[in-house]
């Protein structure tokens, strides 16, 4: 496996695509975020209560206050910390879900690019996964790849194996602060191997991880979004919120 290589933008490095630069906290110029395609699960039941089972909404759409739309076309996630949670999880989360699964490393090429600017972290565990590569079908309850923005850095949790804990963790980039706005891409190659890349202020890291054999030819979709780590809640504004200024599945 390649180590994770930091380089500006016009240097070489292992990854094989590079998200659109993004500076300090400035927000880019954005295009309004499309909702088509994706379901959304919140950090509510049914019943709209904070407990219990989380919802999903078959197909997203603006909730407040638990996604919103801004006037620039960006849309804020929050989750607290304290929430309605899915049944293989014990965080609480607001994230879009794609509708669109293919079978990993046999399907040809996937890839998600996204850009935000994550402004809250739960007290607790100042940690948000903010991208996903998740199991479908058979395997729904399994994650197979997390981004995490993890008290300003960026790691990647790469799971070896279907049934365990075992996980290979990638450090991408570190030093950005609540408010910087980020971009990272996540690559299934189509060839048994997994591109991550992730670019602020000028610096890039990038990273081409060996997937382990049981993963190729599993079902996976994309997930993007707010889901904190904590479990418990300081207050009732304890929690994750972050803002999605570009998201594109190619």
């Amino acid at each position: 496996m390649s180590p994770p290589v930091a380089r500006s933008p016009g240097g070489s490095g292992a990854g094989r695509s590079e998200p659109a630069q993004s500076t300090s906290t400035t927000p880019p110029r954005t295009v309004p975020i499309q909702l088509d395609g994706w379901r959304l699960t919140l950090p509510v039941n049914a019943r709209g209560a904070l407990s219990g089972t989380a919802t999903q909404l078959d197909t997203a759409a603006v909730t407040a206050p638990w996604l919103i739309r801004n006037r620039d076309g960006s849309v804020t996630f929050w989750a607290p910390a304290q929430g309605a949670t899915t049944a293989s999880s014990e965080h609480a989360r607001t994230e879009l879900v794609s509708t669109r699964d293919w079978m990993f490393g046999t399907d040809g090429v996937h890839r998600l690019t996204a850009t935000l600017a994550v402004s809250q972290v739960p007290q607790e565990d100042p940690d948000i996964c903010v991208g996903q590569v998740h199991g479908g079908g058979s395997i729904k309850s399994i994650p197979f790849v997390m981004l995490h923005y993890r008290d300003g850095s960026l790691v990647v949790v790469v799971k070896q194996e279907l049934q365990g804990t075992a996980s290979q963790s990638i450090s991408l980039l570190t030093g950005i602060p609540l408010g910087g706005v980020f971009s990272y891409t996540i690559t299934d190659d189509g060839d048994g191997t997994l591109g991550l890349s992730a670019t602020y202020n000028r610096l890039t890291g990038t990273h081409t991880a060996r997937v382990m054999s049981v993963f190729i030819g599993t079902d996976q979709r994309f997930q993007v979004g707010d889901y904190q780590q904590a479990t418990s809640a300081a207050s009732a504004t304890d929690g994750g919120r972050m803002t999605l200024y570009a998201l594109n599945v190619s």
